[in-house]
């Protein structure tokens, strides 16, 4: 691989992001290049830019790499590398290096040294017939799996998502996948229900219309326990940090119901303890940054084809010429799903 330069998306500050000229990453051992084919703009990207940082609270020292849901083709290994060559079609999981989160490599950039190289863990091939765009999907997908799988959700489950951003639509797709079908989602954007509902969603609402303990008392039935109202929803997966809604979900919880955190809270939320207590309310946060296993599945379940995840995409927008106007549209939530940046042009 010739030496050269290249832009990578880059946090400097609180809203300043910037494509930033550096080098080509050159391999070492146990280390490939990957040239970027598409790669998806997550919310923790969009919480990056806006708080200049990973957690908001020590300004950075270094510009911040972004991009972290991404696929691409091999175009060079490092000595030690086994199974892996140049011009191989791969989705790459970001856990090793926290690429695109806090450590040295990101994907919003046409090349991306990818260290801990090895197939099944880091690097994951590619069926022909999968495209790039289909295959940074594996990432968000794997985020809902890994919170799924921590839930044990079974296919007789009655499940409640808790917003309808990527993150709630691909828990939808993997839900169908696991063969739940009796699925409520809630938001406040009718856009994204529809989407929800294409994925599979058996009740999308709109809670400015109907509340979530109503509805849910509709769809999933209701009861008691010690004096207190209970629908019958088995699981509920937070994909929104709304506390609120999460406040409300755990008010309505029934005897044993079971509650995943995914969605980011940027501050403290009171929970009732004397209710998780009474009802034996299972409930656990869910960060899948250990999760090859449900990578390799999420990818899996697209190469089959069985599940549609057209709705999953609603834009894409070139990296070079249209990084900027993504990240506006990204961060639209009445008129985005998941944005993907494709890099047609050659680096320079």
């Amino acid at each position: 691989m010739k030496s050269g330069m290249m832009q990578l998306a880059r946090v400097h500050g609180p809203g300043d992001v910037r494509l930033d000229s550096i080098a080509i990453p050159q391999v070492a051992a146990g280390e490939v290049l990957v040239r970027v084919a598409a790669c998806g703009i997550c919310g923790s990207d969009l919480g990056y830019i806006a708080q200049g940082s990973l957690g908001g609270v020590e300004p950075l020292q270094d510009p911040l790499p972004i991009g972290h849901e991404f696929a691409g083709i091999i175009a060079a290994t490092g000595p030690g590398v086994e199974g892996l060559a140049v011009g191989m079609r791969v989705a790459v999981n970001p856990d090793h290096g926290f690429i695109g989160g806090g450590g040295p490599d990101g994907a919003m950039a046409p090349f991306i040294r990818v260290s801990g190289a090895r197939i099944g863990a880091t690097l994951f091939p590619l069926a022909d017939h999968v495209s790039f765009a289909q295959a940074a999907l594996a990432e968000p997908l794997s985020v809902g799996l890994h919170a799924l799988k921590i839930m044990q959700v079974r296919p007789t489950d009655k499940v409640a998502i808790l917003g309808a951003g990527p993150i709630g639509l691909c828990t939808v797709a993997m839900l169908r996948h696991l063969g739940v079908t009796d699925i409520a989602i809630f938001d406040r954007v009718d856009s994204r229900l529809e989407r929800a509902r294409a994925l599979g969603a058996a009740l999308a609402c709109n809670i400015d219309m109907e509340s979530m303990t109503k509805a849910l008392t509709r769809f999933h039935g209701g009861g008691d326990r010690f004096g207190a109202p209970t629908v019958g929803t088995d699981v509920f997966v937070d994909c929104a940090g709304a506390s609120a809604a999460l406040t409300e979900a755990f008010g309505i919880a029934k005897y044993r119901a079971r509650i995943a955190i995914i969605a980011l809270y940027k501050k403290p939320v009171p929970i009732d303890l004397w209710r998780m207590m009474a009802n034996e309310i299972q409930m656990s946060g869910s960060i899948a940054d250990d999760r090859a296993a449900e990578f390799g599945e999420a990818l899996a379940m697209i190469a089959t084809g069985k599940h549609d995840l057209t709705p999953l995409i609603s834009h894409q927008f070139d990296f070079f010429s249209d990084f900027h106007a993504a990240l506006s549209v990204a961060a639209d939530s009445d008129r985005s799903a998941k944005v993907m940046l494709t890099f047609a042009k050659e680096a320079a």
